[in-house]
């Protein structure tokens, strides 16, 4: 639910005036004047309409599957911290990157989640674990031709080209550590988690009492 908010977020800032829209989207020397809120709204902004029309369908489409595991305020909290986490980091490993907008490592953060949970939570080799894996697979294809072409490209075209590939990798990773959280608090909860018992016997579930049979009494 989380991933579809953020979605139609970024079509209601498409509308925006560019002047509105400047004020959001990621301006390293803003940033280190003290507007901090750039850190998050950045993610909601983008330069281009293929860029905004493909990362909220993969936001709608990832989010739409990962629905069922995850609960709304757990996807907020996820969303919340990831977005100054990717922003910061660009902030600080790409100092030369003036301006930024785009939601492309949000959405590789929901791709993670949700192709993860597909593969881990569905039964083995039924329909929602290969089509975990298959989305999973083709998203690491993706991601992995972006990186190349980004190589073959010339310097300056790299340089506008390579700040989106690279969010989508912070994506990719803060996912991955994400899910993981997810999943061992979904394990716990669930009383699957024997590290988190230890020597305690997990709890069971309780079962409706079974009607006994009156004892004694004439029998025919």
């Amino acid at each position: 639910m989380m991933a579809l908010l953020f979605a139609i977020a970024c079509w209601v800032f498409w509308y925006m005036s560019p002047q509105h829209v400047g004020q959001l989207a990621y301006d390293h020397n803003a940033i280190v004047a003290g507007e901090w809120w750039r850190l998050w709204s950045a993610h909601l902004v983008h330069f281009r309409f293929q860029d905004l029309l493909i990362n909220t369908g993969i936001l709608v489409l990832f989010g739409l599957l990962s629905v069922r595991f995850t609960r709304f305020w757990q996807e907020a909290v996820c969303f919340i911290v990831a977005m100054p986490m990717m922003t910061g980091l660009l902030l600080i490993t790409s100092p030369h990157t003036q301006f930024y907008r785009g939601a492309f490592g949000i959405a590789a953060m929901a791709a993670m989640i949700a192709c993860w949970f597909l593969i881990l939570e569905s039964k083995r080799f039924s329909l929602g674990y290969w089509l975990g894996c298959l989305l999973a697979l083709l998203y690491a294809a993706r991601l992995g031709l972006d990186g190349l072409a980004v190589l073959e490209m010339s310097h300056g075209a790299k340089a506008a080209a390579g700040i989106p590939w690279m969010m989508q990798l912070y994506g990719t990773l803060i996912g991955l550590a994400f899910f993981n959280a997810l999943h061992q608090d979904k394990v716990t909860r669930a009383g699957n988690n024997p590290q988190y018992w230890g020597d305690r016997p997990a709890p069971r579930r309780s079962s409706p009492a079974r009607p006994q049979r009156p004892s004694g009494g004439p029998r025919g």
